[in-house]
């Protein structure tokens, strides 16, 4: 199994986000469902071309550059997706605020 962070990146067509928003919600809603997603969304302010990410856990980068691809917003090129394997030692599940828990039977 791999960690795989997917950092988005500003694509060529970011004003249409608005969009593909919806679908974007429903893509990353069918992760949760799979268990793929470990925690994802916006960052406070963005970093370079950069404003968004969320961490996969699957078995290669290549299965997460897949998945990646399959965004709709990554698709319509609002996002550029790069995947980045994290050698992740642990997760303190105490450590996260229970308002930030999502289960697959929430979505």
């Amino acid at each position: 199994m791999a960690y795989v962070l997917v950092i988005l990146r500003e694509g060529e067509q970011v004003e249409q986000e608005s969009s593909f928003a919806a679908e974007h919600e429903r893509f990353i809603d069918s992760l949760i469902e799979r268990n793929l997603v470990l925690l994802g969304g916006p960052f406070a302010s963005p970093v370079g071309d950069a404003d968004a990410a969320y961490l996969l856990r699957c078995e290669s980068v290549e299965e997460a550059r897949a998945i990646a691809a399959g965004d709709p917003y990554a698709r319509g090129r609002v996002v550029l997706p790069e995947c980045v394997e994290w050698e992740l030692v642990g997760i303190n599940p105490d450590a996260i605020d229970p308002d930030a828990v999502i289960r697959p039977q929430d979505v």
